[in-house]
Formats: structure tokens, sequence, C-alpha cells
């Protein structure tokens, strides 16, 4: 609510008074898509930084950790994240090995 009414330029008060509840939905949900604000110029500032430097990832230039977690979630995350990348390996590996032997019974 603060966010948008400091766009807006009025007060939370304001808003409230002249904003419904439906409005109120959809300017959530267009900022899920295009967000505004303080965090959006972040991420226009590190875009530019990474551009110019060229290395690292995105985050790095953020001058906060856009996803903060607790030092058991990040593992969780982590473990969950080699998890589907050994999946997407495994699949990718049978996928090659039948094209072999579909070669391989051809010839």
């Amino acid at each position: 609510m603060f966010k948008l009414a400091l766009q807006l330029g009025c007060t939370v008060g304001e808003l409230c008074d002249r904003l419904s509840f439906d409005e109120f939905i959809d300017w959530l949900a267009y900022d899920g898509i295009d967000p505004f604000g303080g965090f959006r110029q972040d991420i226009q500032t590190a875009t530019l930084l990474y551009a110019k430097v060229g290395q690292g990832s995105l985050t790095d230039y953020l001058p906060i950790d856009p996803n903060p977690m607790s030092e058991e979630m990040r593992e969780r995350y982590e473990y969950e994240q080699a998890l589907k990348n050994s999946e997407k390996e495994a699949r990718q590996l049978a996928q090659m090995l039948g094209r072999l032997e579909d070669k391989a019974n051809k010839h």
C-alpha cells in the first residue's frame, strides 16, 4: 500500500479512500509483472553494473539479498536445485543412450 501511495503521490489514507479492493488487487498483480519503486531501481542499477563489469552474477551487484533465507532454507534450496539438475542430466543421458541404441539397432 505504501509503495503504491508513494508512486501515485498520495498518502496511504487518501489511497484507501479512493481505491477499491478490486483495483488494489489489480495493482498487486501489475506489480508482480512489472514492479516499480526502490527494488526495481536496484535491479536496473545492478543490471547496468553487471553489463559494465561482465563478471559474477546479477545478484552480486544488488545492495540487498533478493531472496533472503536462513542457512537451513538455503541448504534445502541448494539441495533441491542439485536434485533437479541431476534429474535433468539423467533424462538427457537416457535420451542420448536411447538414440545411440536406436542407431545401433538400425545398422
